[in-house]
């Protein structure tokens, strides 16, 4: 049976460093992820993302690859300790960098969804 990576665990940190290669690694992502998400879509048709080198034909295949370039975000944040999302614009991915960096915090939090945007709220500790 294969051993489970460690990789996956939140790392509890003090406090998060701003760096700007982290800076800039975040806004390269964002910029993978905004145009994943801004192609329009609406029927499975080939599109090609040739700045990246991407293409895909499925629409879940696009939710997916979304999903891995918010994944990478979490995972770069979590591992290296640093605070991104200060410099991001993507209000969308930019509460992914949010939620990640709370966790790495140790804040409670609250994630709100009304089906059109996440906000996160930082719950005080009631004691």
């Amino acid at each position: 049976m294969k051993e489970i990576s460690k990789r996956n665990k939140t790392i509890n940190y003090s406090s998060l460093k701003r760096t700007h290669f982290a800076e800039n690694y975040a806004l390269t992502l964002q910029e993978l992820y905004s145009d994943i998400a801004s192609v329009p879509h609406f029927n499975d048709e080939e599109v090609m993302l040739e700045d990246w080198g991407v293409d895909f034909f499925y629409i879940d295949t696009k939710e997916e690859l979304e999903w891995m370039v918010i994944v990478a975000l979490k995972i770069f944040i979590n591992q290296t300790g640093c605070e991104v999302s200060h410099v991001l614009t993507n209000q969308k991915f930019k509460e992914f960098a949010v939620i990640q960096e709370y966790s790495c915090l140790g804040k409670n939090f609250t994630m709100i969804n009304n089906g059109m945007e996440i906000n996160v709220v930082e719950v005080e500790d009631e004691f």
